[in-house]
């Protein structure tokens, strides 16, 4: 390869890294959810993934309370996912993620958060959300079926009751561990699957009730 030139060299570090275009899809998950809501009632509503404007707006619909979580954000950031092979507890959630004890939730938007836990990071996790529910509360959660998923959970958001528009959060890739229903069934401990599709582009949509 030959030299560069001044210019061409900052031309090529002004340059943005490559990005995956955003891409829709209708999301039967989200439209079974929306569909089990009563139109006189106002929920709890807790957003596991980043703050989009787009869904707050939509959400305010269905909702006297919305909290935005950025789960692996802030998990990332405290540096959760380098305990190599020590186990994790309940209580790594406690000491990390800072919701009310006191609080419930109606509704939790985990988006494609799973796919980024290891089943002995996955089930405590549950374990630890599903204190924050009351029975019949609803947990919207997307499983990848692909081999490879972008190194960090994609960014969702609603454009309508039943269509999604979704941007991978990173152009690297990692891979899936590819969870099927028989897994989820084992590491969602105190919830069941309510609705589940298996979608074209490589998605496994669930909604999922707590008991």
């Amino acid at each position: 390869m030959g030299l560069l030139t001044r210019r061409e060299q900052r031309k090529e570090a002004a340059a943005p890294p490559p990005q995956h275009p955003a891409e829709t899809y209708k999301s039967l998950a989200l439209k079974a959810l929306l569909e089990q809501l009563l139109g006189d009632w106002r929920y709890s509503i807790l957003d596991l993934g980043s703050a989009v404007g787009a869904n707050v707006a939509f959400l305010s619909q269905f909702a006297s309370t919305i909290r935005v979580e950025d789960l692996y954000r802030t998990l990332n950031a405290a540096r959760f996912f380098d305990h190599g092979e020590e186990p994790v507890e309940e209580s790594a959630f406690e000491r990390l993620v800072s919701i009310p004890r006191e609080t419930r939730f109606d509704i939790i938007l985990g988006w494609d958060l799973i796919n980024y836990f290891r089943t002995d990071e996955l089930a405590p996790l549950i374990r630890y959300i599903g204190r924050f529910c009351r029975p019949g509360s609803f947990l919207f959660a997307i499983s990848s079926t692909l081999k490879e998923i972008p190194a960090t959970p994609t960014n969702f958001k609603i454009q309508d009751a039943e269509t999604l528009i979704y941007e991978p959060g990173a152009t690297r890739m990692r891979p899936c561990p590819r969870y099927v229903p028989r897994d989820l069934g084992r590491l969602m401990s105190g919830f069941h699957v309510r609705n589940s599709y298996l979608l074209r582009n490589g998605m496994q949509e669930y909604l999922f009730m707590r008991d």
